[in-house]
C-alpha cells in the first residue's frame, strides 16, 4: 500500500530497488597514537546494515571483552514506553526481509532531552510502513538473554543508508 506521505513513498520505492548490502571486512583497530583527537584503540565502532550481523558482532564483542559501539541501520517493527519510566523498548528487523533474526533494544536516555524524546518518539506512532532507523548502541548480556542498549536513535532514509554504504564499502 502506498501512502500519501512523500517520505514513506520514497522508502517503499527505494526498498524495492535495494539489494542486501554485503560489506567488506571490518577495518583493523586504530593505532595507539592516533592523529585523530579522541580516537583510541580501546573501543571499536562497527557499522552494520543487517540485524544478524549486528547480533553476531555484539555478542562476539561481549564474549571477548572488547568495548564495541554498534551503528545499526534497521527497520523498527515495534516500540513502546513503560508508564512512569524512562525505558523505551524496540524490536528491530532487517532492512531487506521480514523474518528472523530480530533484535530487541532498550533506550533509557530519551527523557529530559526534547530532541531525543522527539527522535525516539517518532517510532511510537504506528505508520503504514515500518520506519527505518539509525541507532547507536552496545550489546549487553541480561541473564541468559541479550539486549541492545541504545545510546541514540533516529529515523533514517535510504539516502542516509546509501551515503554510509558508500563510505563503508569504498
Amino acid at each position: 500500500m502506498i501512502s500519501d506521505s512523500p517520505e514513506l513513498n520514497e522508502n517503499v520505492r527505494h526498498h524495492s530497488s535495494h539489494t542486501p548490502i554485503v560489506r567488506p571486512s571490518f577495518p583493523a583497530r586504530a593505532g595507539d597514537r592516533s592523529l585523530i583527537i579522541g580516537l583510541s584503540s580501546e573501543t571499536l565502532l562497527r557499522t552494520c546494515f543487517r540485524v544478524g550481523e549486528a547480533l553476531n558482532v555484539g555478542r562476539q564483542a561481549v564474549r571477548n571483552g572488547k568495548p564495541t559501539i554498534i551503528e545499526l541501520y534497521a527497520h523498527v517493527t515495534s516500540s513502546w514506553r513503560e508508564l512512569d519510566s524512562v525505558k523505551q523498548y524496540f524490536t528491530f528487523s532487517d532492512l531487506f526481509h521480514d523474518h528472523p533474526p530480530f533484535m530487541n533494544g532498550v533506550y533509557e536516555l530519551w527523557k529530559g532531552v526534547s530532541l531525543w524524546n522527539y527522535d525516539s518518539g517518532r517510532f511510537l506512532n504506528p505508520s503504514e510502513q515500518k520506519r527505518m532507523c539509525r541507532c547507536i548502541g552496545e550489546m549487553k548480556r541480561d541473564g541468559k538473554k541479550w539486549k541492545f542498549v541504545i545510546l541514540n536513535i533516529w529515523e533514517a532514509t535510504w539516502d542516509d543508508i546509501d551515503y554510509v554504504k558508500g563510505i563503508v564499502c569504498a
